[in-house]
């Protein structure tokens, strides 16, 4: 479900905040430098398919590269007319976006990174997180990296934070400025085995990519991304290979997680899943894989069962699954016939399916943002007929009370768009887990 944001809303949210930033301190005209327009970038919170949003997912083509070696050897790039300068601080919860002043003037990132063409690389600067609605979370952040004309972008992925890497993983990293789109290769054991181009962009805001095709095959592998101008042509190196870019696929895995969106990852509108903040297996102390894939209805998650999961042969699957369905009209028996399917075909397999109640909306929330369409009106009737056939169940874990307000919709301090639990609402659901795996394990 995490995907694109529309211009509009992205703009209304620069000009509803400024003069809302304490800049708590004086620039010198001896610092001002010229900067890029600041241009909003699309929302990266809702990749959905077929649960029939408002939002537009992210085109890309797929280049096979199957066997290509990859090459380590720096190629001829186009430089930059300007100096550039690149900022990288740490994510701060809860943050929808980040003003950057320098000298004088004000720019927005939707990405814990920025890159400023400059005339004085030295010019001060000052970064401040900010919230939805355009409230000063945190002032003066730290900076991480300061680097001056950097060669490659700068990867922003976390793997080396997750015990298990997810079979779909979302590949993100700080924009270029001056891209027109990406290159991005997928390489396993030394050799590439998948290539992607972003779309070309308007604005300089591509600064993610979710893989739709599972990586399930045993190996060690990295993810790399270079920028590219108009005619295709480089304007940096590749990004350099590191813990956090680098993974490890095993078979040997004893608990996984299927669903959709809410267990693939991501908040804030603006964090993908590549980020463990926003991620309820991160808050679960017994390592579990992610097999969840943004978007997916209950019947497209039955569909790929089978090529998905049976791979790594869990002992555990926990299963989450249905929030699509109710947000696309999709009535609540069918969802349960899909769920019980899983279920089936979990014992067939001898694996112990453990559901976890769907998380509710809010539709308040999510009409005042403007960019997932409302869910019907009877949203809660087939949302309530879900979670009643799941508490039947022989393993469940009920985390719908739990995320729940009065009113019977997601509680709002939880979410910023009214679909996504962010932080804390992942840490509900992931300590939720981590008690009902406490006590699997004790009765072993």
């Amino acid at each position: 479900m995490l995907r694109a944001l529309p211009i509009v809303l992205a703009l209304a949210l620069c000009f509803s905040n400024l003069g809302f930033i304490n800049l708590g301190g004086h620039i010198t005209e001896e610092d001002s430098i010229k900067v890029a327009d600041a241009r909003a970038p699309h929302n990266h919170l809702t990749q959905d398919k077929d649960a029939q949003t408002a939002v537009i997912a992210e085109v890309y083509t797929f280049e096979d590269a199957t066997n290509s070696p990859a090459q380590d050897m720096p190629e001829e790039i186009i430089p930059s007319e300007q100096n550039i300068l690149r900022l990288h601080w740490d994510i701060v919860p809860n943050a929808v976006k980040y003003e950057v002043f320098i000298a004088g003037n004000s720019l927005f990132a939707y990405t814990n990174g920025i890159e400023i063409p400059v005339d004085n690389v030295n010019a001060k600067f000052q970064v401040n997180a900010v919230s939805l609605e355009g409230t000063t979370l945190q002032n003066k952040l730290p900076i991480v990296t300061i680097d001056t004309n950097p060669p490659a972008p700068l990867t922003t992925t976390e793997f080396d934070k997750m015990n298990y890497p997810p079979i779909y993983p979302v590949y993100s990293w700080i924009p270029t400025s001056g891209a027109d789109h990406y290159e991005i290769e997928l390489i396993k054991d030394g050799k590439i085995i998948r290539r992607y181009f972003t779309s070309t962009q308007q604005q300089e805001d591509d600064f993610d990519l979710y893989d739709k095709v599972p990586v399930l095959d045993e190996g060690e592998y990295f993810w790399r991304v270079r920028a590219l101008n108009q005619d295709n042509q480089p304007i940096t190196q590749w990004s350099t290979k590191d813990a956090a870019n680098s993974f490890e696929v095993k078979h040997q895995v004893r608990f996984c997680a299927l669903g959709d969106s809410i267990t693939h990852g991501g908040g804030s509108i603006s964090v993908p899943p590549s980020t463990v903040m926003y991620n309820w297996e991160t808050y679960c102390a017994i390592p579990i894989k992610n097999l969840a894939r943004s978007g997916d209805t209950t019947a497209e998650i039955l569909a790929r069962f089978d090529n998905d999961v049976l791979p790594f042969r869990p002992e555990v699957l926990f299963i989450m699954a249905g929030v699509n369905d109710y947000r696309a009209n999709i009535l609540g028996y069918e969802s349960v016939e899909n769920l019980a399917a899983l279920r089936d075909k979990c014992e067939l397999n001898g694996i112990k399916p453990v559901f976890l109640t769907p998380t509710p909306l809010n539709p308040a929330q999510i009409q005042k943002l403007g960019f997932i369409d409302l869910p019907p009106k009877d949203w809660q009737e087939h949302q309530r007929f879900i979670c009643d056939w799941i508490r039947d169940q022989e393993n469940f874990i009920d985390v719908n009370d739990k995320l729940t307000d009065e009113a019977g919709n997601l509680i709002e301090s939880l979410s910023v768009d009214g679909l996504h639990p962010d932080a804390e609402g992942k840490k509900i659901i992931g300590e939720a887990v981590a008690g009902w795996l406490d006590k699997y394990l004790n009765l072993r």
